[in-house]
């Protein structure tokens, strides 16, 4: 299994490596509807829902991810020593580079990575944003094109190719008025108090858009 063999390549070892690999040695699933149970099956996907240690045990499998991007100097941020080839977060990953032969490189490594680690990419929810380039070459990922898009969301923040923040503000003000109507059918109850109401547009409708304001300013 290959987060087994992640765990013992960073020096995971002895009785925790065994009680690790007695919880993903042959683990199974089975679904239950009503009082029937159906039959239990092996269960080889990912690390197990709820459990404390999948964080840190996901975080083992996946922080390489970009030591395998070779020969890609990525971009350079002012106030760093080193160029960076990407970021991460949990399994959301972006590539940066400059040079569109570099990027169809990392591309490259992250399908090896990927398939010596037996990960699976899903190519349809990945896409390249050119900012201030001419790329017109396809780009391919586990050889499958991959889209290219104007716009991405990233941890919640909208980026868009003009590196401006008009995506963030229709984004921010799409959330305002979600919450409005969410909230309308609680504010409008007579029997709530008047306190709490004021409370409740204080602490979760303010901050919404005090949010789209500072964009705005």
């Amino acid at each position: 299994m290959a987060l087994l063999h992640k765990l013992r390549s960073v020096g995971v070892w002895g009785k925790l490596l065994n009680i690790i690999k007695g919880i993903y040695g042959a683990p199974k699933i089975g679904v239950r509807v009503g009082n029937k149970v159906f039959n239990s099956t092996e269960y080889l996907c990912g690390v197990r829902q709820e459990c404390p240690a999948s964080p840190i045990l996901f975080y083992f499998y996946i922080n390489d991810i970009f030591k395998c991007v070779r020969g890609v100097r990525g971009v350079r941020v002012p106030g760093l020593t080193s160029r960076i080839p990407g970021l991460l977060f949990a399994d959301d990953a972006v590539l940066l580079a400059e040079l569109s032969a570099d990027l169809q490189t990392a591309l490259d490594t992250i399908t090896e990575w990927s398939d010596t680690w037996e990960m699976a990419v899903n190519t349809s929810k990945c896409g390249i944003m050119k900012i201030n380039v001419d790329l017109t070459t396809d780009k391919s990922l586990h050889e499958k094109k991959v889209k290219f898009t104007d716009q991405h969301t990233y941890l919640g923040y909208v980026i868009n190719s003009k590196l401006n923040v008009s995506g963030k503000i229709k984004n921010n003000k799409n959330n305002v008025r979600k919450a409005v109507y969410t909230a309308y059918s609680f504010l409008r109850q007579s029997d709530v108090l008047k306190a709490l109401k004021i409370k409740f547009i204080n602490s979760v409708l303010m901050p919404i858009n005090d949010t789209v304001k500072k964009h705005l300013a």
